[in-house]
C-alpha cells in the first residue's frame, strides 16, 4: 500500500473520529485529534493533516444550511423554512440567515449541496428563458 493511500486512510479514521453521533463534525473531538497529534506526531504528519483538513472540510457542508432574505423578508419565513428542512431532511439544521439587499423578494436557501430560490430575480430569469 502506498505511502499517500494509507494517509487518506488514516484521515478517514480521524474523520470517523470526529464525528458526534448525529454525523456531525465535533469541535471538541477534533481539538482532542490534533492536541494528540500535536504530542506524538507521525512520519509525514503534515500530510496527514492536510488529508484530514481536506475530509472534514468535505463533510462540514452537507448540514449546513444558509438563508439569504430580501431586505423586507419577515421571520415568519425564516421559520417557516427551517421547520420545512429539518422536516424534509430528517435532521436539526441551524438557519444561517443572511440579508441579500440583491433579493428583491422572496429568498435563496442552501443545504448542503442542494439550492432552492424562490426570488422575482429566478422567476423573471425562468419567464424569459421560457419565451425565448
Amino acid at each position: 500500500m502506498s505511502t499517500l493511500s494509507k494517509t487518506k486512510k488514516a484521515a478517514k479514521c480521524l474523520l470517523t473520529l470526529s464525528l458526534d453521533q448525529e454525523g456531525r463534525v465535533d469541535e471538541g473531538k477534533v481539538r482532542s485529534i490534533l492536541d494528540s497529534l500535536r504530542e506524538n506526531p507521525p512520519l509525514d504528519h503534515m500530510s496527514l493533516l492536510k488529508e484530514y483538513h481536506t475530509e472534514v472540510r468535505r463533510l462540514l457542508p452537507t448540514y449546513e444550511c444558509k438563508l439569504e432574505l430580501g431586505e423586507n423578508e419577515q421571520e415568519e419565513v425564516r421559520t417557516i423554512l427551517s421547520a420545512k428542512v429539518n422536516a424534509a431532511k430528517e435532521g436539526n439544521f441551524a438557519l444561517d440567515s443572511t440579508q441579500n439587499s440583491r433579493l428583491i423578494a422572496g429568498y435563496k436557501l442552501r443545504v448542503g449541496d442542494d439550492v432552492y430560490e424562490d426570488s422575482i430575480d429566478q422567476r423573471l430569469e425562468n419567464l424569459r428563458k421560457s419565451l425565448s
